[in-house]
């Protein structure tokens, strides 16, 4: 994928219209190569030299062409990531969940990146990638509450509750959709080797629900009209090797807006996941 068919196309072009400028030459009385450099493509152009005895003039023959990939730099932000998702309380690095209980087992996040660029720093193993995401985030509750905010005084308020006046559900979650342009600081062994990568991400929520089943099988949207931050930076680090790897992140800031409810069940969380990366 990294390998983009753009590259291929421009290596192509190059090598059918000819190359006009050589980086590196070495000649001779009978052959002289010359190559030319496009980001990790390296095409190299050789012919060979008769010379005439009657009039003195260069024929050039046999002329051949090669081209190859030379390792650079190539960002790991996966393709697909998927894994468990909940909540922090008391900030995104107290280290304390919260006290929304959910079903760990049942909480999870995927998404999708596609990769923007790849900027080399220093050398071959130090460098900064780009993306762009789209993902989902879903958190099972472990009983048969949900987030709502209600609206009074021209105030708004974030509770974690069962309102008495909406049939039981047998169990409930809440979801969001999101945008996500990451950009990662990597170091790399190789491009296929071990690597470490940290960074901000930056993070559009949309689409909030609080949603239910019951009777076994039929779901609903018991509200979405909830206040949420639409707008949210994440910290990201990424471990791994080749095309696995190990992603955690926190959210830097908290997922509701307005005056929130700090009752048995607070509403003042801030999203955390671990997800298994898989680039392609």
């Amino acid at each position: 994928m990294k390998k983009t068919f753009f590259s291929l196309l421009s290596v192509a072009v190059l090598a059918m219209a000819g190359i006009t400028e050589a980086v590196a030459q070495e000649s001779g009385t009978e052959s002289t190569v010359e190559q030319r450099r496009i980001g990790q493509w390296v095409i190299t152009r050789e012919y060979s030299q008769d010379r005439s005895t009657e009039d003195g003039v260069y024929e050039r023959s046999n002329v051949s062409y090669d081209v190859s990939f030379g390792h650079g730099f190539e960002a790991h932000i996966p393709f697909y990531y998927m894994g468990f998702s909940g909540f922090m309380a008391d900030g995104p690095f107290s280290m304390n969940f919260s006290d929304v209980r959910l079903d760990e087992a049942r909480s999870w996040e995927w998404g999708i990146y596609l990769p923007l660029d790849a900027v080399r720093l220093a050398g071959d193993h130090v460098g900064l990638g780009f993306a762009f995401g789209f993902g989902r985030s879903m958190y099972k509750f472990d009983t048969p509450n949900y987030f709502f905010t209600s609206r009074s005084q021209g105030g708004r308020t974030t509770f974690f509750s069962t309102q008495s006046d909406v049939e039981p559900y047998d169990e409930t979650w809440f979801r969001y959709w999101s945008f996500k342009l990451p950009v990662q600081l990597e170091f790399q062994t190789s491009d296929d080797g071990f690597f470490l990568a940290v960074g901000p991400e930056l993070e559009y929520r949309f689409s909030p629900a609080s949603r239910g089943r019951y009777n076994g099988k039929r779901k609903e949207t018991i509200t979405s009209n909830i206040s949420m931050h639409p707008l949210n930076v994440n910290l990201l680090a990424q471990v791994g090797y080749g095309n696995v790897s190990l992603m955690a992140k926190t959210s830097l800031v908290e997922l509701f807006s307005g005056s929130l409810d700090h009752s048995a069940y607070s509403s003042a969380v801030w999203p955390v996941s671990l997800c298994l990366g898989l680039t392609f």
